[in-house]
C-alpha cells in the first residue's frame, strides 16, 4: 500500500540519506506492474521519466532538454517501512517526507540513541518522560520530523547531522509545549544548536498518524510567493491512499489520517 501527500495539486528512500538505528525492515516483495501507458490527454508517459541523485543521494527528476519546452518544477520525496510507502509531491517547493512504524523496535536503549543522535534540548525533553512507551513514541516522532527536515534540505543525515538542530513545539505565545497537541495550536519549529533562538522559519511541518500504525512527517519550504502563507502556518495537503495502477482514494478527512500537528 502506498500513501501520497500532495500540496494543493497532484505519488526509494535513498540509502545514503541516513544511517538508521532501527532494526532493519523486511524487504518489500517484488510486484509485477503493467507496462506504462500514454496519457489520453497527451501528457508524459511514466516510462519517459528519468531519475538522478544529488550529491547527498536524494532522488530527483532528470529532465531532457528540448527547445521551446520548459520542464515542470516537480519536487518529490519518498520514504518506506516494511509495509508502506509514502511519497510527497509538490510544484516549485522542496519537500521531505518520512514514515515510521509507531511500534518499531530500536536496536539500543532510547536515551542512549537520543544522546548519540539528538540535540541536548531534545534529550532533556525525553528524560522528562517517565513512561517508557511515551518516551518511545516521542523519540520516533522526533526522528520522523528530523528526517523529513534534512530530506527537504536535500542533504540527508550525511549532510546535516541530527545533533546540529533541535525540533521543538512552540505555542502561539512563544512558550515551549510538550506532549499532545494543545488547544493553542503549537507549531513545529527548527532551531540551530550552535545559535539557540535562531529559527529556520523558511520551513513548515505536518505530522500525521496513518492507519493508527505509522507516523508520517512532512517538511516543506514556505511559499514566499503567496502572501497568505505567512498568515496561515498550516500546510494545505491532500492525503491519498493508492494501489498503483489500480485504485486511488482521497483519505484526507477520514479516520485513516489523524493530524497530530498541522
Amino acid at each position: 500500500m502506498s500513501w501520497l501527500l500532495r500540496r494543493n495539486m497532484l505519488p526509494l528512500h535513498s540509502n545514503s540519506l541516513a544511517r538508521r538505528p532501527f532494526a532493519s525492515p523486511l524487504p518489500l516483495p517484488p510486484a509485477s506492474l503493467p507496462s506504462p501507458r500514454l496519457d489520453t490527454d497527451g501528457r508524459l508517459s511514466p516510462k519517459s521519466f528519468k531519475f538522478q541523485k544529488n550529491r547527498f543521494g536524494k532522488p530527483e527528476v532528470e529532465w531532457d532538454k528540448y527547445d521551446l519546452w520548459a520542464p515542470p518544477p516537480l519536487q518529490f520525496n519518498i520514504s518506506h517501512t516494511s509495509t508502506m510507502i509514502a511519497c510527497g509531491v509538490t510544484l516549485d517547493l522542496p519537500i521531505g517526507i518520512d514514515i515510521e512504524e509507531k511500534q518499531r523496535k530500536t536496536s539500543n536503549n532510547i536515551l542512549s540513541l537520543a544522546h548519540r543522535y539528538f540535540s541536548p534540548v531534545e534529550v532533556a525533553y525525553l528524560k522528562t518522560l517517565a513512561d517508557p512507551e511515551c518516551r518511545q513514541s516521542e523519540f520516533i516522532r522526533l526522528w520522523t520530523l528530523k528526517e523529513a527536515y534534512v530530506k527537504a534540505l536535500g542533504r540527508g543525515f550525511s549532510g546535516t547531522p541530527f545533533k546540529d538542530f533541535t525540533i521543538r513545539l512552540e505555542a502561539s505565545n512563544s512558550k515551549q509545549v510538550t506532549g499532545e497537541l494543545k488547544s493553542d495550536a503549537p507549531s513545529i519549529v527548527v532551531e540551530a544548536v550552535d545559535d539557540p533562538g535562531i529559527l529556520m522559519n523558511r520551513w513548515q511541518f505536518a505530522l500525521f498518524e496513518l492507519n493508527n500504525s505509522h507516523y508520517t512527517a512532512v517538511c516543506m519550504e514556505r511559499d514566499v510567493k503567496n502572501p497568505a502563507d505567512g498568515e496561515n502556518n498550516s500546510l494545505k495537503l491532500e492525503v491519498w491512499r493508492t494501489l498503483p495502477f489500480v485504485e486511488d482514494e482521497c483519505v484526507t478527512e477520514t479516520d485513516a489520517v489523524k493530524n497530530i500537528i498541522r
